[in-house]
C-alpha cells in the first residue's frame, strides 16, 4: 500500500477485507506474523488501531455490564488507545535515532506497536474481573516487541529484551500505583 488515496469504487471494502484478513492471520500466528509486518497507510493504520481498542474497551465494559464504562469504550479507549500507541512509536524512534545512531520509519514502528498490542487489548477484556490479566496481556505484547524489534529493525536480541524488560517494569509500576489508588477509593468510598 501506498500513501497516497485510492479513490477506486470499493477499494474502501478491499481495503477493509484486507485488514480483516490480515488480523484473523495475526490471531492465529502472531510470532511470524509480527516478523512481517504489512505496509499500510497512516489511514489505514489508526482506523485499524481505533476500531481494535474500541473493540476492547466495549468488551471491558460488558464484563461486567457498566454503562458508563460501556461509553467510555467507545470515547476514552480509541483516545488512549491512539495516544499511548504515538507517544510509545515515537519513544522507539527517538531510542533508534540516539542509541542505535540510526532512523527507522515512524510508520513501521507505529505498525509493529498496534499489532504488538493485540494481545493487551485482548486480555483488558477481563481486567475487571481479574486486575492482574492486564500484565498478562502486557507481558505477551512485550514478547512480541522483542521478536518485532529483532526482525523488523535488526535490533540486536540482548537490546530489544533489555528495552522491552524496561518497558514493562515502567508500565507494571504504574498498573501496581493504579491498584494502590483505586484500593484506597474503595475504603474511602
Amino acid at each position: 500500500m501506498t500513501d497516497y488515496r485510492d479513490v477506486t469504487p470499493g477499494a474502501h471494502s478491499d481495503n477493509a477485507k484486507e485488514v480483516l484478513r490480515y488480523i484473523v492471520n495475526y490471531l492465529r500466528h502472531p510470532i511470524e506474523k509480527i516478523k512481517n509486518l504489512p505496509d499500510w497507510s497512516w489511514t489505514t493504520l489508526i482506523v485499524t488501531l481505533v476500531v481494535l481498542s474500541m473493540a476492547s474497551g466495549v468488551l471491558t465494559g460488558l464484563v461486567p455490564p457498566n454503562f458508563f464504562r460501556l461509553m467510555g469504550g467507545f470515547i476514552i479507549s480509541p483516545l488512549v488507545g491512539v495516544t499511548t500507541t504515538f507517544i510509545g512509536a515515537l519513544f522507539i524512534y527517538y531510542y533508534f535515532q540516539v542509541y542505535e545512531k540510526r532512523t527507522c520509519s515512524l510508520r513501521k514502528i507505529f505498525t509493529l506497536i498496534l499489532f504488538a498490542n493485540i494481545p493487551f487489548f485482548v486480555f483488558q477484556v477481563g481486567s475487571e474481573i481479574i486486575p492482574p490479566i492486564t500484565l498478562v496481556g502486557f507481558a505477551f505484547t512485550a514478547l512480541l516487541m522483542a521478536v518485532g524489534l529483532t526482525e523488523n529493525f535488526q535490533m540486536d536480541k540482548r537490546r530489544a529484551l533489555r528495552l522491552v524488560t524496561i518497558l514493562f517494569a515502567i508500565v507494571f509500576i504504574l498498573w501496581l500505583w493504579n491498584r494502590i489508588d483505586i484500593s484506597r477509593l474503595e475504603r474511602l468510598g
